[in-house]
């Protein structure tokens, strides 16, 4: 009997955690599958000496967004650096600090609720954090008469994947954009992290129908047409899956190029190949970057 009792009990308690867990998703929009901001800085770019500068941009909404942005000597062009879901610039600057030395000048931002940015971060407010910075960098970019170039990673790319893909050609400044790691879309993604374990596993069934599906790149990236594309994706990935980055590349239309990387998630520019393949693309959208000049 004390068997049946023990089994029973166990039953309930984890149907009841199982439970809670929905219920705090639901009651939270679910952004906590998307969103994982840090408020510290862990370093600035001067402590790994690179000179920036800090751009506080408004909202819409009223919300003041932070950002660097990295300058170069004698720049060939801006890069607009969304970052993934997790901690904040301080970290993804690891990404691409390398790009003012090589004649690129870099501005990064934080989403509401990440860094030195306020608010709370969520869909669909995250896009008015975008648009904010967006359109400080059209204004410079315009007076240096600089082209820019879109590069989003995970999130960042999932993110970049609908704001720029639905704006009107004369809001369009960007030559190219470069997705990295991206996800197909917010349900997919949160099915696939819901099965990895014994314990969340049946909430794959319940929870990826309440996530925005709105947004997915998936169903936006064909939009970016005809401005050039050039994906990057590992099969070493272990937070978003190989396939989800290709199925988003298959939806897109030309000019468009896979790059089939190597590496652990968002580990892509750490590889001097790959820096190299993004340089030929920003000097040349519309053409192959992994073809010989």
């Amino acid at each position: 009997m004390s068997s049946v009792w023990s089994s029973a009990t166990t039953f309930r308690l984890g149907f009841y955690s199982i439970l809670a867990v929905v219920i705090v998703l639901l009651m939270n929009g679910c952004s906590s599958y998307f969103f994982y901001p840090m408020k510290r800085l862990v370093r600035t770019p001067d402590q790994v000496g690179l000179n920036y500068r800090d751009i506080e941009v408004t909202t819409s909404d009223q919300v003041r967004i932070h950002g660097w942005l990295l300058p170069a000597e004698q720049p060939r062009g801006i890069v607009f650096f969304l970052h993934g879901n997790a901690e904040n610039i301080s970290t993804h600057l690891a990404s691409v600090y390398w790009l003012p030395e090589q004649g690129y000048e870099v501005l990064l931002m934080d989403y509401r609720g990440y860094g030195r940015s306020e608010g709370s971060p969520d869909f669909p407010e995250v896009y008015q954090d975008v648009a904010a910075m967006y359109q400080w960098l059209q204004t410079y970019a315009r007076e240096r008469q600089l082209p820019v170039y879109i590069l989003g990673q995970s999130l960042g790319g999932v993110i970049s994947s609908y704001y720029f893909s639905q704006l009107p050609a004369e809001q369009r400044v960007f030559e190219g954009v470069v997705l990295d790691a991206v996800f197909a879309g917010h349900r997919d993604i949160a099915r696939d992290v819901l099965r990895r374990s014994f314990i969340t596993w049946p909430l794959q069934f319940v929870v990826p129908p309440f996530l925005p599906a709105e947004y997915d790149p998936a169903d936006h990236v064909a939009d970016f047409s005809p401005t050039p594309l050039l994906f990057f994706h590992s099969p070493d990935d272990e937070i978003i899956p190989y396939d989800q980055g290709r199925s988003v590349y298959e939806q897109a239309k030309p000019p468009k190029y896979w790059v089939r990387s190597h590496g652990p998630h968002i580990a892509t520019f750490d590889d001097p190949a790959y820096r190299q393949l993004l340089l030929n693309f920003l000097a040349r959208p519309g053409a192959d970057p992994s073809a010989k000049p």
